[in-house]
């Protein structure tokens, strides 16, 4: 089955772009042009990838966003002409995997769009269960005391990649490699940022943690 991909572009020049490149890639495209069809279609057509302009001409992006990252858990990226890392910050506290400026090359986007695939959470039937957390591999969901914990996407790579590495420090560096995998995007805060949001949701403290250890100028590592 071709992964589906829906576009939210107000600029009808950039949007018949990207979809001459997007369909010659091989995905199915949804199209849209403002905030209402933009949540409409991606509640109708349940995405594998968002791609979502932050400037449209009933909202943001970043409102959109925040209405449907608990709806989907479909990798999100923001395509602004806004290139101030304020604004990469806050599309990363809303729950974006990735973050292009305009002008960008549309074969990089279509790039980034494959690795962001290729890196999600790898079906396993299995269950991993820590204390009150239950890590469900073959859901690909997270559950702490019995309920349900709504993780982006990238908050859901991090802790399934430190999970999966739970008997050595992950530095940094090797967080940042794998779960975005290049550079010029994301840096240390955006990291800290990602773990800060994943600790609160799991019921972890940044102070005592219990499971999401901090290990100064090493990285992090996850406690049995």
């Amino acid at each position: 089955m071709k992964e589906r991909i829906v576009v939210i572009e107000d600029d009808l020049d950039i949007l018949e772009v990207l979809s001459i490149y997007i369909e010659n890639a091989g995905f199915q495209l949804f199209k849209a042009s403002t905030v209402v069809d933009g949540e409409r279609i991606i509640l109708e057509s349940k995405p594998d990838v968002i791609v979502l302009d932050v400037n449209l001409p009933d909202g943001t992006g970043f409102e959109l966003a925040k209405k449907i990252r608990t709806k989907t858990d479909a990798i999100l990226m923001f395509l602004t002409v806004n290139e101030m890392i304020d604004y990469k910050l806050m599309g990363f506290e809303v729950g974006a995997d990735d973050y292009m400026t305009k002008p960008f090359i549309p074969k990089e986007l279509i790039a980034r769009i494959q690795a962001h695939l290729k890196r999600r959470v790898p079906d396993q039937r299995n269950v991993l269960t820590f204390d009150d957390l239950s890590i469900h591999l073959d859901e690909k969901e997270v559950y702490c005391a019995g309920e349900r914990i709504n993780l982006f996407t990238k908050e859901k790579q991090l802790l399934f990649y430190l999970v999966e590495n739970r008997t050595r420090v992950v530095s940094s560096e090797q967080l940042l490699n794998k779960i975005w995998g290049y550079d010029g995007v994301v840096d240390p805060k955006t990291l800290s940022v990602h773990v800060s949001t994943l600790r609160r949701k799991i019921g972890d403290s940044s102070t005592k943690p219990r499971w999401i250890q901090t290990i100064r100028g090493f990285g992090y590592k996850f406690n049995e």
